[in-house]
């Protein structure tokens, strides 16, 4: 799930974007701009939509065209009002979503059933068992994912914050 860091006057701060949009236009009442899903739900693809003519920019460039696709760490400006998109996101226990062909578990390689409790890694998007009836903790069972150095600990919170 992919972050807005907003500059306030206690520093920065993460919104989670949760949903396909996030409205810009309360921090910036001047400017009408949001913040889009361009991909499927959870995806970390994002765009810009503003006015063809605000006076938006990310990192320094004007937003021309009124869309800007965003990447990981992008600075977003209007005025004095600053932010920060971070593709960067939390490992969280939810429902397993199901798929056409069976997913197995990135650790214990049995198949994860379809509403079973289990984690998408964020960096390598592989999924593990997570709780339910049979007590698989497959994700918390080591420090780090079994693939990548992604840690397990499911409060280990954001890596990344926009520098004071």
């Amino acid at each position: 799930m992919a972050h807005l860091w907003i500059e306030g006057d206690d520093g920065w701060n993460a919104q989670r974007l949760d949903g396909t949009e996030f409205a810009l236009t309360a921090a910036l009442p001047a400017q009408a701009a949001r913040l889009v899903q361009a991909g499927p739900c959870g995806a970390a693809m994002w765009a810009l939509v503003a006015a063809a003519d605000s006076k938006i920019r990310v990192n320094g460039r004007a937003v021309h065209t009124g869309l800007q696709a965003l990447e990981d760490r992008d600075e977003i400006r209007a005025g004095m009002s600053r932010f920060f998109f971070s593709a960067e996101s939390l490992a969280v226990v939810e429902p397993f979503p199901g798929a056409p062909r069976p997913v197995y578990c990135g650790r214990c390689r049995l198949p994860i059933d379809a509403g079973a409790p289990a984690v998408c890694c964020p960096g390598d998007k592989i999924w593990y068992h997570e709780g339910g009836p049979e007590k698989r903790f497959c994700w918390t069972y080591a420090p780090t994912c079994n693939y990548c150095p992604t840690e397990t600990a499911l409060d280990a919170g954001l890596k990344w914050r926009p520098e004071e």
